[in-house]
């Protein structure tokens, strides 16, 4: 399976709007690899080759780095999505905690993660670029904490290979 995930911070509405033009995207492509419209300005991160099941290795992955219960699921976000899918609560936390957390050396987790991420079957990346986007997605989640009405979202559309 390959495809492309994007990852986001919106409320809900914003969510849903911007799903739908995400979708129209790749309906108009016809396929899911490839560049996509660019939509909306929303604090994001677009994965291509990751699929919302490689999101929710990361946060089972975060979660245990910080010491947290669970912290790796993503639920469907809206019935007028099959692609759109929120991140938990404590999946939120534990990728937030990324950010702070360091070993009993003082360095950050994120190095570490993002090396146990990337070694997973069939990751698109890796090295510098699965710790970049560590910790992109990283600050994603901070800012969804951080925010009142806004959630961590993610878009996952898959094709077979």
């Amino acid at each position: 399976m390959s495809g492309t995930t994007e990852i986001f911070v919106a409320t809900h509405d914003a969510a849903v709007r911007r799903a739908a033009e995400l979708e129209a995207s790749v309906e108009s492509r016809g396929e899911t690899d490839g560049p996509m419209a660019a939509v909306g300005d929303a604090p994001s991160l677009r994965l291509n080759g990751v699929t919302d099941l490689e999101v929710e290795i990361l946060g089972g992955l975060a979660a245990k780095a910080v010491g947290a219960a669970g912290g790796e699921s993503l639920d469907m976000a809206d019935v007028s999505s099959d692609y759109l899918m929120v991140a938990s609560d404590a999946m939120v936390q534990s990728l937030a905690e990324l950010l702070t957390h360091t070993d009993d050396a003082g360095d950050s987790l994120i190095p570490e993660v993002a090396a146990l991420w990337a070694a997973e079957e069939d990751m698109p990346f890796s090295g510098e670029i699965a710790e970049d986007h560590v910790r992109r997605i990283a600050q994603l989640a901070s800012q969804a904490e951080q925010a009142e009405r806004q959630q961590l979202y993610v878009w996952s559309s898959t094709a077979e290979a």
